[in-house]
Protein backbone atom coordinates (compact mmCIF):
# COMPACT_ATOMS: atom_id res chain seq x y z
CA UNK A 1 0.00 0.00 0.00
CA UNK A 2 1.57 3.42 -0.89
CA UNK A 3 1.06 6.00 1.67
CA UNK A 4 2.36 9.66 1.96
CA UNK A 5 3.66 10.37 5.57
CA UNK A 6 2.59 14.06 6.69
CA UNK A 7 5.38 15.73 9.68
CA UNK A 8 3.61 19.36 9.76
CA UNK A 9 5.76 21.63 9.64
CA UNK A 10 5.37 25.27 8.82
CA UNK A 11 3.01 27.59 6.93
CA UNK A 12 2.53 30.49 4.70
CA UNK A 13 0.25 33.52 3.56
CA UNK A 14 -3.14 33.62 2.36
CA UNK A 15 -4.20 33.04 -1.28
CA UNK A 16 -8.14 34.09 -1.61
CA UNK A 17 -9.90 32.75 -4.10
CA UNK A 18 -11.22 35.49 -5.71
CA UNK A 19 -11.23 37.46 -9.31
CA UNK A 20 -7.96 39.32 -8.48
CA UNK A 21 -6.50 35.63 -8.47
CA UNK A 22 -6.41 36.41 -12.45
CA UNK A 23 -5.18 39.60 -12.50
CA UNK A 24 -1.39 39.15 -12.53
CA UNK A 25 1.05 41.98 -12.17
CA UNK A 26 2.05 42.98 -15.55
CA UNK A 27 3.60 46.51 -14.34
CA UNK A 28 5.18 47.59 -11.63
CA UNK A 29 7.25 51.36 -11.02
CA UNK A 30 8.70 51.61 -7.94
CA UNK A 31 9.36 55.74 -6.09
CA UNK A 32 12.29 56.26 -3.63
CA UNK A 33 9.44 57.79 -0.99
CA UNK A 34 8.25 54.30 -0.27
CA UNK A 35 5.57 54.53 -2.34
CA UNK A 36 4.87 51.90 -6.01
CA UNK A 37 2.04 51.94 -8.73
CA UNK A 38 0.90 48.44 -9.85
CA UNK A 39 -0.89 47.32 -12.76
CA UNK A 40 -2.54 43.90 -12.88
CA UNK A 41 -4.14 42.65 -16.15
CA UNK A 42 -6.23 39.25 -16.80
CA UNK A 43 -9.51 37.76 -17.77
CA UNK A 44 -12.39 37.53 -15.21
CA UNK A 45 -15.86 35.76 -15.68
CA UNK A 46 -18.71 35.40 -13.35
CA UNK A 47 -22.60 33.92 -13.37
CA UNK A 48 -24.00 36.92 -13.48
CA UNK A 49 -23.06 40.66 -14.16
CA UNK A 50 -21.67 41.02 -10.79
CA UNK A 51 -17.91 39.91 -10.19
CA UNK A 52 -16.64 39.86 -6.61
CA UNK A 53 -13.12 41.33 -6.91
CA UNK A 54 -10.55 41.69 -3.72
CA UNK A 55 -9.46 44.95 -3.88
CA UNK A 56 -5.98 46.42 -2.53
CA UNK A 57 -5.80 47.12 1.40
CA UNK A 58 -4.72 50.89 1.42
CA UNK A 59 -4.52 52.46 -2.33
CA UNK A 60 -3.51 56.07 -2.04
CA UNK A 61 -6.07 58.29 -2.80
CA UNK A 62 -7.16 58.50 -6.12
CA UNK A 63 -4.93 56.27 -7.62
CA UNK A 64 -6.99 52.91 -8.03
CA UNK A 65 -9.09 52.22 -11.49
CA UNK A 66 -10.53 49.35 -13.02
CA UNK A 67 -10.71 49.64 -16.77
CA UNK A 68 -12.22 46.94 -19.46
CA UNK A 69 -12.94 46.88 -22.77
CA UNK A 70 -15.48 49.14 -24.58
CA UNK A 71 -18.14 46.26 -25.78
CA UNK A 72 -18.87 45.53 -21.51
CA UNK A 73 -18.89 49.29 -19.39
CA UNK A 74 -18.21 48.84 -15.92
CA UNK A 75 -21.28 50.77 -14.67
CA UNK A 76 -20.45 50.69 -10.62
CA UNK A 77 -18.34 49.15 -7.78
CA UNK A 78 -19.64 48.71 -4.32
CA UNK A 79 -16.46 48.24 -1.75
CA UNK A 80 -17.22 46.36 1.20
CA UNK A 81 -16.21 44.25 3.83
CA UNK A 82 -17.54 40.74 3.26
CA UNK A 83 -16.66 37.02 4.16
CA UNK A 84 -14.86 35.44 1.49
CA UNK A 85 -13.79 31.42 1.26
CA UNK A 86 -9.46 31.38 1.52
CA UNK A 87 -7.33 28.50 0.91
CA UNK A 88 -3.78 28.46 2.38
CA UNK A 89 -1.46 25.58 3.62
CA UNK A 90 -2.69 24.01 6.94
CA UNK A 91 -1.20 25.19 9.97
CA UNK A 92 -1.80 22.17 12.46
CA UNK A 93 -3.25 18.82 12.50
CA UNK A 94 -6.71 20.09 13.10
CA UNK A 95 -6.30 21.80 10.02
CA UNK A 96 -4.62 19.30 8.28
CA UNK A 97 -7.39 17.18 9.27
CA UNK A 98 -10.21 19.19 8.31
CA UNK A 99 -8.65 19.21 4.92
CA UNK A 100 -8.31 15.67 4.13
CA UNK A 101 -11.65 14.14 5.47
CA UNK A 102 -13.01 11.49 3.09
CA UNK A 103 -9.39 9.63 2.42
CA UNK A 104 -8.09 6.84 3.99
CA UNK A 105 -5.43 7.58 6.71
CA UNK A 106 -3.39 6.08 9.39
CA UNK A 107 -2.70 7.93 12.61
CA UNK A 108 -0.21 7.25 15.21
CA UNK A 109 -1.44 9.15 18.41
CA UNK A 110 -0.18 8.61 22.02
CA UNK A 111 -2.91 6.86 23.98
CA UNK A 112 -1.04 7.48 27.36
CA UNK A 113 2.31 8.66 28.36
CA UNK A 114 4.18 5.96 27.54
CA UNK A 115 1.88 3.89 24.94
CA UNK A 116 1.17 4.88 20.86
CA UNK A 117 -1.45 3.06 19.28
CA UNK A 118 -2.05 3.14 15.70
CA UNK A 119 -5.81 3.31 13.69
CA UNK A 120 -6.24 3.00 9.69
CA UNK A 121 -9.80 3.50 8.48
CA UNK A 122 -11.88 6.39 6.32
CA UNK A 123 -11.65 10.32 7.77
CA UNK A 124 -15.03 10.56 8.24
CA UNK A 125 -15.28 14.08 9.80
CA UNK A 126 -13.34 16.25 12.49
CA UNK A 127 -15.30 17.35 15.08
CA UNK A 128 -13.89 21.22 16.13
CA UNK A 129 -15.47 21.69 19.54
CA UNK A 130 -13.42 18.98 21.17
CA UNK A 131 -10.78 18.95 18.34
CA UNK A 132 -11.11 15.18 17.32
CA UNK A 133 -11.05 13.20 14.35
CA UNK A 134 -13.60 10.72 13.49
CA UNK A 135 -12.34 7.59 11.74
CA UNK A 136 -14.69 4.44 10.42
CA UNK A 137 -12.19 1.29 10.12
CA UNK A 138 -12.16 -1.48 8.45
CA UNK A 139 -14.07 -3.57 10.50
CA UNK A 140 -16.75 -0.80 11.01
CA UNK A 141 -15.90 0.55 14.60
CA UNK A 142 -15.53 3.95 15.11
CA UNK A 143 -12.59 5.61 16.59
CA UNK A 144 -11.89 9.13 18.01
CA UNK A 145 -8.53 10.28 18.23
CA UNK A 146 -7.96 13.71 20.16
CA UNK A 147 -5.52 15.76 17.57
CA UNK A 148 -3.68 16.84 20.94
CA UNK A 149 -2.03 13.64 20.82
CA UNK A 150 -1.31 12.78 17.12
CA UNK A 151 2.71 11.99 16.24
CA UNK A 152 2.43 10.81 12.39
CA UNK A 153 -0.93 11.60 9.79
CA UNK A 154 -0.40 9.34 6.71
CA UNK A 155 -2.78 9.14 3.90
CA UNK A 156 -3.01 6.45 0.89
CA UNK A 157 -3.27 8.72 -1.42
CA UNK A 158 -1.46 12.58 -2.12
CA UNK A 159 -3.19 14.76 0.71
CA UNK A 160 -4.73 17.93 0.68
CA UNK A 161 -2.61 20.95 2.44
CA UNK A 162 -4.78 23.55 1.97
CA UNK A 163 -7.27 24.54 4.17
CA UNK A 164 -10.32 26.61 3.47
CA UNK A 165 -11.61 28.75 6.07
CA UNK A 166 -14.13 32.23 5.81
CA UNK A 167 -11.94 35.02 6.12
CA UNK A 168 -13.00 38.71 6.61
CA UNK A 169 -11.39 40.70 3.38
CA UNK A 170 -12.09 43.90 1.33
CA UNK A 171 -13.80 43.63 -1.76
CA UNK A 172 -15.80 45.54 -4.93
CA UNK A 173 -18.36 44.20 -6.38
CA UNK A 174 -17.81 45.09 -10.31
CA UNK A 175 -21.37 45.62 -11.89
CA UNK A 176 -20.88 45.02 -15.35
CA UNK A 177 -23.42 46.23 -18.20
CA UNK A 178 -23.70 42.45 -19.31
CA UNK A 179 -22.37 38.88 -17.98
CA UNK A 180 -18.52 38.91 -18.00
CA UNK A 181 -17.03 35.74 -20.03
CA UNK A 182 -13.54 35.72 -20.19
CA UNK A 183 -13.52 39.75 -19.92
CA UNK A 184 -10.43 41.46 -19.70
CA UNK A 185 -9.61 43.61 -16.53
CA UNK A 186 -7.24 45.99 -16.31
CA UNK A 187 -6.37 46.97 -11.81
CA UNK A 188 -4.02 49.55 -11.12
CA UNK A 189 -3.31 51.30 -7.70
CA UNK A 190 -0.58 53.47 -5.99
CA UNK A 191 0.39 51.88 -2.15
CA UNK A 192 2.94 52.47 0.08
CA UNK A 193 5.46 49.83 1.03
CA UNK A 194 7.57 48.76 -1.66
CA UNK A 195 10.46 51.39 -2.20
CA UNK A 196 14.41 51.13 -4.08
CA UNK A 197 17.32 52.23 -2.52
CA UNK A 198 20.30 53.21 -5.07
CA UNK A 199 24.11 52.74 -4.31
CA UNK A 200 27.02 53.52 -6.49
CA UNK A 201 30.58 52.15 -6.54
CA UNK A 202 33.51 54.08 -8.09
CA UNK A 203 36.68 52.04 -9.39
CA UNK A 204 39.67 54.40 -10.25
CA UNK A 205 40.92 53.28 -13.73
CA UNK A 206 43.57 55.74 -14.28
CA UNK A 207 44.30 59.39 -13.01
CA UNK A 208 41.51 60.53 -15.22
CA UNK A 209 39.02 57.26 -15.86
CA UNK A 210 36.76 55.75 -13.66
CA UNK A 211 34.21 52.72 -13.54
CA UNK A 212 31.18 54.01 -11.89
CA UNK A 213 28.42 50.98 -11.18
CA UNK A 214 25.08 51.38 -10.02
CA UNK A 215 23.47 49.26 -7.71
CA UNK A 216 19.63 49.19 -6.65
CA UNK A 217 18.17 46.95 -3.53
CA UNK A 218 14.12 46.77 -4.03
CA UNK A 219 12.58 46.03 -0.64
CA UNK A 220 8.94 44.79 -0.90
CA UNK A 221 6.78 45.09 2.35
CA UNK A 222 3.68 45.14 0.21
CA UNK A 223 2.67 41.91 -1.87
CA UNK A 224 4.29 39.49 -4.19
CA UNK A 225 5.42 40.73 -7.68
CA UNK A 226 5.74 38.03 -10.03
CA UNK A 227 7.60 37.95 -13.40
CA UNK A 228 6.52 41.65 -14.22
CA UNK A 229 7.94 44.73 -15.75
CA UNK A 230 9.94 46.66 -13.39
CA UNK A 231 10.66 50.16 -13.28
CA UNK A 232 13.11 52.23 -11.04
CA UNK A 233 12.01 56.03 -11.17
CA UNK A 234 14.57 58.89 -10.24
CA UNK A 235 13.19 62.39 -9.87
CA UNK A 236 10.63 64.34 -7.49
CA UNK A 237 7.01 63.66 -8.81
CA UNK A 238 4.33 65.88 -7.34
CA UNK A 239 1.94 64.00 -5.46
CA UNK A 240 -0.05 66.33 -3.82
CA UNK A 241 -1.74 64.05 -1.67
CA UNK A 242 1.06 62.42 -0.33
CA UNK A 243 0.15 59.33 1.60
CA UNK A 244 -3.79 60.03 2.10
CA UNK A 245 -5.69 56.93 1.50
CA UNK A 246 -8.10 56.20 -0.37
CA UNK A 247 -11.86 55.99 0.91
CA UNK A 248 -12.67 52.67 -0.51
CA UNK A 249 -10.08 51.26 1.71
CA UNK A 250 -11.80 52.55 4.72
CA UNK A 251 -14.76 50.69 6.24
CA UNK A 252 -16.18 54.16 7.89
CA UNK A 253 -17.31 57.50 7.07
CA UNK A 254 -13.98 59.44 5.78
CA UNK A 255 -13.69 62.70 7.12
CA UNK A 256 -12.06 66.30 5.59
CA UNK A 257 -8.87 65.24 7.36
CA UNK A 258 -8.75 61.60 5.83
CA UNK A 259 -8.04 63.16 2.24
CA UNK A 260 -6.55 66.06 2.83
CA UNK A 261 -2.29 66.79 2.08
CA UNK A 262 -0.61 65.59 4.48
CA UNK A 263 2.85 65.30 5.78
CA UNK A 264 5.18 62.88 7.67
CA UNK A 265 8.62 63.17 9.61
CA UNK A 266 11.02 61.90 7.73
CA UNK A 267 14.60 60.70 9.46
CA UNK A 268 18.14 61.97 8.78
CA UNK A 269 18.75 59.07 6.31
CA UNK A 270 15.04 59.73 4.58
CA UNK A 271 15.95 63.62 4.57
CA UNK A 272 19.79 62.37 2.93
CA UNK A 273 19.02 59.98 0.26
CA UNK A 274 15.09 60.35 -0.49
CA UNK A 275 14.39 56.55 0.61
CA UNK A 276 14.30 54.63 3.80
CA UNK A 277 17.88 53.04 4.23
CA UNK A 278 16.80 49.85 6.24
CA UNK A 279 19.28 47.16 5.93
CA UNK A 280 17.41 44.00 7.53
CA UNK A 281 18.10 42.21 3.79
CA UNK A 282 16.05 38.47 3.81
CA UNK A 283 17.40 37.66 0.08
CA UNK A 284 19.46 39.56 -1.99
CA UNK A 285 20.15 38.26 -5.95
CA UNK A 286 21.21 39.13 -9.09
CA UNK A 287 18.56 38.69 -11.55
CA UNK A 288 20.51 40.67 -14.91
CA UNK A 289 23.64 38.18 -14.23
CA UNK A 290 26.65 37.93 -12.36
CA UNK A 291 28.35 40.45 -11.76
CA UNK A 292 32.00 38.81 -12.90
CA UNK A 293 34.98 39.37 -11.15
CA UNK A 294 37.00 41.47 -8.78
CA UNK A 295 38.58 43.29 -11.50
CA UNK A 296 35.09 43.15 -13.99
CA UNK A 297 34.67 46.40 -15.31
CA UNK A 298 32.77 45.57 -18.69
CA UNK A 299 30.41 48.07 -19.18
CA UNK A 300 26.44 47.65 -18.26
CA UNK A 301 24.04 49.64 -20.12
CA UNK A 302 20.29 50.11 -19.09
CA UNK A 303 17.31 50.31 -20.77
CA UNK A 304 15.59 53.62 -19.58
CA UNK A 305 13.46 56.85 -20.57
CA UNK A 306 13.33 59.94 -19.48
CA UNK A 307 9.54 61.48 -19.04
CA UNK A 308 9.19 65.17 -18.40
CA UNK A 309 11.27 65.40 -15.06
CA UNK A 310 11.40 61.84 -14.22
CA UNK A 311 13.88 59.57 -15.63
CA UNK A 312 12.61 55.58 -15.24
CA UNK A 313 14.97 52.60 -15.42
CA UNK A 314 13.76 49.88 -17.05
CA UNK A 315 14.93 46.77 -15.18
CA UNK A 316 12.87 44.43 -17.02
CA UNK A 317 11.22 41.26 -16.01
CA UNK A 318 11.24 40.62 -12.43
CA UNK A 319 10.02 38.41 -9.35
CA UNK A 320 9.97 40.02 -5.83
CA UNK A 321 8.07 38.25 -3.32
CA UNK A 322 6.47 40.02 -0.17
CA UNK A 323 9.06 40.99 2.66
CA UNK A 324 12.08 40.42 0.21
CA UNK A 325 14.71 42.64 -0.61
CA UNK A 326 16.06 42.08 -4.19
CA UNK A 327 19.46 43.75 -6.04
CA UNK A 328 19.87 44.64 -9.56
CA UNK A 329 22.80 45.61 -11.50
CA UNK A 330 21.24 48.75 -12.87
CA UNK A 331 24.19 50.08 -15.32
CA UNK A 332 28.60 50.19 -15.22
CA UNK A 333 29.64 52.71 -16.86
CA UNK A 334 33.55 54.21 -18.16
CA UNK A 335 33.27 58.34 -17.21
CA UNK A 336 36.16 60.72 -17.08
CA UNK A 337 37.18 62.55 -13.54
CA UNK A 338 39.47 64.83 -12.39
CA UNK A 339 41.55 65.08 -9.10
CA UNK A 340 40.90 68.27 -7.19
CA UNK A 341 40.68 69.77 -3.96
CA UNK A 342 37.99 72.14 -3.01
CA UNK A 343 36.91 74.64 -0.44
CA UNK A 344 33.83 76.73 -0.04
CA UNK A 345 34.09 80.02 2.12
CA UNK A 346 30.94 81.27 2.86
CA UNK A 347 30.09 84.87 4.04
CA UNK A 348 31.17 84.36 7.75
CA UNK A 349 29.05 87.60 9.22
CA UNK A 350 26.75 88.72 6.24
CA UNK A 351 28.20 92.55 6.86
CA UNK A 352 24.50 93.71 5.68
CA UNK A 353 22.81 92.64 8.21
CA UNK A 354 25.35 92.98 11.29
CA UNK A 355 27.09 95.52 10.18
CA UNK A 356 31.18 94.37 11.07
CA UNK A 357 33.33 92.27 9.83
CA UNK A 358 35.35 89.47 11.16
CA UNK A 359 38.58 89.99 11.22
CA UNK A 360 40.68 86.52 11.86
CA UNK A 361 43.80 86.37 9.72
CA UNK A 362 44.79 82.68 11.12
CA UNK A 363 41.40 80.99 11.02
CA UNK A 364 41.97 78.04 8.01
CA UNK A 365 38.87 77.06 5.78
CA UNK A 366 38.36 73.07 5.71
CA UNK A 367 39.90 71.93 2.17
CA UNK A 368 38.50 68.52 0.78
CA UNK A 369 40.57 66.26 -1.49
CA UNK A 370 37.38 65.11 -4.08
CA UNK A 371 36.72 63.53 -7.10
CA UNK A 372 35.34 65.71 -9.76
CA UNK A 373 33.12 63.54 -11.94
CA UNK A 374 31.70 64.05 -15.45
CA UNK A 375 28.43 62.37 -15.77
CA UNK A 376 28.75 61.18 -19.54
CA UNK A 377 26.77 58.54 -19.24
CA UNK A 378 22.89 58.72 -20.53
CA UNK A 379 21.55 58.34 -17.38
CA UNK A 380 20.91 60.93 -14.39
CA UNK A 381 22.84 60.61 -11.20
CA UNK A 382 20.51 59.87 -8.20
CA UNK A 383 21.18 61.26 -4.72
CA UNK A 384 22.84 58.05 -3.11
CA UNK A 385 25.53 56.34 -0.99
CA UNK A 386 28.69 55.76 -3.09
CA UNK A 387 31.78 53.54 -2.31
CA UNK A 388 35.30 54.54 -3.83
CA UNK A 389 37.93 52.29 -4.03
CA UNK A 390 41.49 52.81 -5.64
CA UNK A 391 43.23 50.92 -8.16
CA UNK A 392 43.88 48.24 -6.23
CA UNK A 393 40.62 48.16 -5.02
CA UNK A 394 41.09 49.16 -1.80
CA UNK A 395 38.45 51.43 0.39
CA UNK A 396 39.68 55.26 -0.39
CA UNK A 397 35.72 56.71 0.76
CA UNK A 398 32.55 56.42 1.26
CA UNK A 399 30.71 60.23 0.43
CA UNK A 400 27.52 61.16 -0.75
CA UNK A 401 26.28 61.50 -4.81
CA UNK A 402 23.74 64.30 -5.23
CA UNK A 403 21.28 64.59 -7.99
CA UNK A 404 23.13 64.82 -11.42
CA UNK A 405 21.77 65.56 -14.74
CA UNK A 406 23.57 63.76 -17.44
CA UNK A 407 26.26 66.16 -19.05
CA UNK A 408 26.51 67.55 -15.46
CA UNK A 409 29.47 67.44 -13.06
CA UNK A 410 29.30 66.27 -9.35
CA UNK A 411 31.90 65.87 -6.73
CA UNK A 412 32.62 62.94 -4.28
CA UNK A 413 35.16 63.85 -1.28
CA UNK A 414 37.95 61.70 -0.41
CA UNK A 415 39.08 63.49 2.69
CA UNK A 416 40.06 66.65 4.56
CA UNK A 417 43.56 67.83 3.14
CA UNK A 418 45.81 69.50 6.15
CA UNK A 419 48.14 70.01 3.47
CA UNK A 420 46.35 72.62 1.55
CA UNK A 421 45.72 76.50 3.53
CA UNK A 422 43.21 78.65 2.49
CA UNK A 423 42.45 82.01 4.91
CA UNK A 424 40.20 84.53 4.29
CA UNK A 425 40.65 88.30 5.35
CA UNK A 426 38.05 91.29 4.43
CA UNK A 427 38.47 95.14 5.14
CA UNK A 428 36.53 98.24 5.16
CA UNK A 429 37.46 100.35 1.53
CA UNK A 430 35.01 103.58 1.80
CA UNK A 431 31.46 104.46 2.73
CA UNK A 432 28.88 106.04 0.47
CA UNK A 433 26.19 107.79 3.23
CA UNK A 434 23.09 107.99 2.19
CA UNK A 435 23.93 106.39 -1.01
CA UNK A 436 20.10 105.66 -1.46
CA UNK A 437 17.03 106.44 -0.42
CA UNK A 438 13.58 103.93 -0.51
CA UNK A 439 10.44 105.58 0.59
CA UNK A 440 11.32 106.52 4.00
CA UNK A 441 14.41 104.88 4.29
CA UNK A 442 18.19 105.96 3.90
CA UNK A 443 20.85 103.62 2.94
CA UNK A 444 24.11 103.54 2.97
CA UNK A 445 26.56 101.82 0.54
CA UNK A 446 29.85 100.54 2.05
CA UNK A 447 32.52 99.35 0.08
CA UNK A 448 34.77 95.99 1.24
CA UNK A 449 37.54 94.38 0.16
CA UNK A 450 38.37 90.48 0.43
CA UNK A 451 41.94 88.46 -0.08
CA UNK A 452 41.98 84.71 0.16
CA UNK A 453 45.71 83.42 1.01
CA UNK A 454 45.87 79.82 -0.43
CA UNK A 455 48.83 77.72 -0.07
CA UNK A 456 50.18 73.82 -1.32
CA UNK A 457 52.41 72.73 1.12
CA UNK A 458 51.86 68.93 -0.94
CA UNK A 459 55.21 67.85 -3.19
CA UNK A 460 52.71 67.85 -5.76
CA UNK A 461 51.15 70.40 -8.21
CA UNK A 462 46.84 70.18 -7.45
CA UNK A 463 43.55 71.96 -8.74
CA UNK A 464 42.37 74.37 -6.18
CA UNK A 465 38.92 74.93 -6.72
CA UNK A 466 37.53 77.91 -4.19
CA UNK A 467 33.80 79.10 -4.02
CA UNK A 468 33.05 82.06 -2.16
CA UNK A 469 29.78 82.97 -1.12
CA UNK A 470 28.20 86.66 -0.40
CA UNK A 471 25.29 88.27 0.32
CA UNK A 472 26.55 91.21 -1.64
CA UNK A 473 27.00 92.73 -5.10
CA UNK A 474 30.08 92.01 -6.20
CA UNK A 475 31.94 94.52 -8.57
CA UNK A 476 35.55 92.86 -9.35
CA UNK A 477 37.58 89.36 -8.98
CA UNK A 478 41.14 88.55 -9.46
CA UNK A 479 42.38 85.36 -11.47
CA UNK A 480 39.95 85.63 -13.45
CA UNK A 481 36.80 84.68 -10.38
CA UNK A 482 34.11 84.43 -12.16
CA UNK A 483 31.29 85.88 -10.51
CA UNK A 484 27.66 84.50 -10.40
CA UNK A 485 24.82 86.72 -9.32
CA UNK A 486 21.91 83.77 -7.72
CA UNK A 487 18.61 85.36 -8.33
CA UNK A 488 17.96 85.55 -4.76
CA UNK A 489 18.49 88.66 -2.46
CA UNK A 490 18.69 89.92 1.23
CA UNK A 491 16.43 93.64 1.08
CA UNK A 492 18.62 95.28 -1.48
CA UNK A 493 21.73 92.95 -1.18
CA UNK A 494 21.78 89.71 -4.07
CA UNK A 495 23.58 86.74 -3.21
CA UNK A 496 26.43 86.47 -5.02
CA UNK A 497 28.91 83.59 -5.35
CA UNK A 498 32.43 83.79 -6.89
CA UNK A 499 34.68 80.93 -8.14
CA UNK A 500 38.09 80.12 -9.31
CA UNK A 501 39.62 77.46 -10.15
CA UNK A 502 43.53 77.54 -9.44
CA UNK A 503 46.28 75.40 -10.14
CA UNK A 504 49.16 75.73 -7.65
CA UNK A 505 52.70 73.97 -7.40
CA UNK A 506 54.16 72.39 -5.03
CA UNK A 507 54.60 74.59 -2.10
CA UNK A 508 53.47 77.76 -3.86
CA UNK A 509 51.29 80.58 -2.43
CA UNK A 510 48.95 82.73 -3.83
CA UNK A 511 46.66 85.67 -3.39
CA UNK A 512 43.32 86.02 -5.06
CA UNK A 513 41.23 89.97 -4.39
CA UNK A 514 37.71 90.50 -4.60
CA UNK A 515 35.82 93.70 -3.99
CA UNK A 516 32.18 93.94 -3.31
CA UNK A 517 29.45 96.46 -2.32
CA UNK A 518 26.82 96.00 0.37
CA UNK A 519 23.69 98.49 1.64
CA UNK A 520 22.78 98.98 4.92
CA UNK A 521 20.39 101.11 6.59
CA UNK A 522 21.31 104.86 7.79
CA UNK A 523 19.88 105.42 11.13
Amino acid sequence: MKKTVILLASAFAFVYSTAQEKLEATKVNVFKNGTYYIVREGKVSAPQSALKLSVPSSPLLGTFWLTTSSDNNIEKITYKTDTLKSSRPSRSYPELLGANIGKKVTITYLADKDNLRTVSGLLQDFYKPVSTAIIKTSDKNWVLVPSGGIVEFGTEEMPKYLFTADSLVRLGVVNFTKKPDNQPLRMSYMQAGIQWVPSYCLKILTDKELQIEMNAIVENYAEDIKNADLTLTVGNPQFFFNRSLDPLAMDYLSSYNAISPIGYTRNVAYQAFDNDLMSNSIMTESPRGDFGGYNDYSEVEASGEKTNDLFMYEIGKASILKNTKVTYKVFSSKISYKDVYEVDIPDVVNYGNNRYLSIDPEKRYDVYHSLKLNNTTKYPLTTAPVFVLNEELQPLAQDRIKYTAAGGSVFVQLSKSGDVSVKNNEEEVKIDQLAKKIGKTNYSKVTIKGTIIVENLQPKTISLEIKKNLVAEVTNASESGKITRTGRYNVLNPVSLISWEIPLSPNQKKEMTYQYEVYIAAY
